[in-house]
């Protein structure tokens, strides 16, 4: 074996070696959905153990819904979401979906008194610091680009099928559930009467652990950590909603560790992953491809294919971070990520080129 193809295996195996870490540095931000669906998860077979969305949960099942989000990343304003014939929070082919409070900030040991009101096309969504919805903290207001319908399934979830990682903690518990549309109360929870944790089967339960309704404290509890697993609760209303209605519930955190703004697993800050793991692992394959350019090396194409499949796997796995760079117009992050996935694909055609050239050679011999 030559010193250049020595060099070559060399360079590539750093480039797989960093692309494993940077991989698993990756980072989900713990959060809590509150809000209503048209859609029975446990009908979601892509979601399920063997369907295309189960490292990314239910919430990708194409429904229509409306939600508050609150989440621990470094602003912590909650968001207020809807969805028609798309996935939670996303909107529609025409609008975006959501809409970020801009005066409030989620903290631990607080209590909000939160209010949504759809009026057809027109949401909005108060936060109160008290149990009558008087005193008023921050408000948002959108017009929906299309009308959610089917509205039949109070919703809660964390940030479900996420591989394991440090996306911070979000604990506390929702309490005294209400829908009204003028006046007229149509769903009434406040879990006082609940001997169990699914309130006798009232709440569908996917993952107990999680999301589950404390007879103790008579309320349901929930615990969000990027842990891997499918976490969510949901109760059948007994029709769809109407056009116009009110959700109304108490949502108390008792305790909130922030996202560590992408330090992910290893702890470490997203440049310097970057510097470690990143270039090393999209630039070394480069390097041994000009190295071995004129040498004949079946092994060593092989791996440089890998190392391009290894790196555009990364990004199209965090597909979901690159959208919400673009919705959140963080321009750089979205460039270097798409930059990224070209050269990627650059060393997957090169790798292919030279396993092409191999092949011939060996037909001429």
């Amino acid at each position: 074996m030559n010193l250049p193809i020595k060099i070559g295996i060399i360079l590539i195996s750093i480039s797989l070696f960093s692309s494993i870490f940077f991989g698993i540095d990756k980072y989900t931000s713990s959060l809590i959905r509150i809000g209503l669906s048209n859609f029975d998860t446990n009908t979601c077979k892509v979601c399920q153990e063997d369907g295309i969305y189960y490292n990314s949960g239910c919430k990708r099942c194409v429904q229509d819904s409306i939600v508050i989000i609150t989440h621990v990343n470094e602003k912590r304003s909650p968001i207020l979401a809807w969805s028609n014939d798309n996935t939670i929070g996303y909107g529609d082919e025409i609008c975006s979906g959501h809409k970020f409070f801009e005066k409030i900030t989620i903290n631990d040991n607080s209590t909000y008194w939160i209010e949504i009101i759809k009026d057809n096309l027109e949401l909005k969504s108060n936060f109160y610091t008290d149990e009558n919805y008087l005193q008023i903290i921050d408000n948002v207001k959108l017009t929906m680009c299309s009308n959610p319908s089917d509205l039949q399934y109070v919703r809660v979830s964390n940030e479900d099928g996420k591989p394991a990682g440090n996306g911070g903690k979000l604990f506390g518990y929702i309490d005294n559930m209400e829908i009204n549309n003028s006046n007229n109360i149509i769903f009434l929870n406040s879990f006082d009467t609940c001997k169990n944790e699914s309130c006798d089967n009232l709440w569908t339960l996917e993952n107990q652990n999680k999301i589950f309704v404390d007879t103790v404290k008579q309320n349901l509890a929930f615990f969000s950590e990027v842990t891997g697993t499918t976490d969510y609760a949901t109760l059948n209303l007994e029709d769809s909603l109407p056009n116009s209605w009110t959700l109304r519930f108490k949502l108390h955190i008792d305790e909130l560790e922030s996202h560590p703004r992408g330090k992910g697993i290893l702890g470490m800050d997203p440049s310097l992953r970057q510097i470690i793991f990143g270039f090393p692992a999209l630039f070394s394959p480069f390097v041994s491809y000009l190295l071995i350019r004129k040498t004949n090396s079946k092994f060593l194409a092989s791996l440089i294919i890998l190392s391009g499949v290894m790196i555009l796997s990364n990004l199209l796995f965090n597909f979901e971070s690159l959208i919400s760079n673009f919705e959140n117009m963080n321009y750089f992050s979205s460039i270097l990520s798409i930059a990224a996935m070209t050269l990627s694909t650059i060393l997957i055609i090169l790798g292919l080129t030279k396993l092409k050239k191999h092949a011939i050679r060996r037909k001429i011999r």
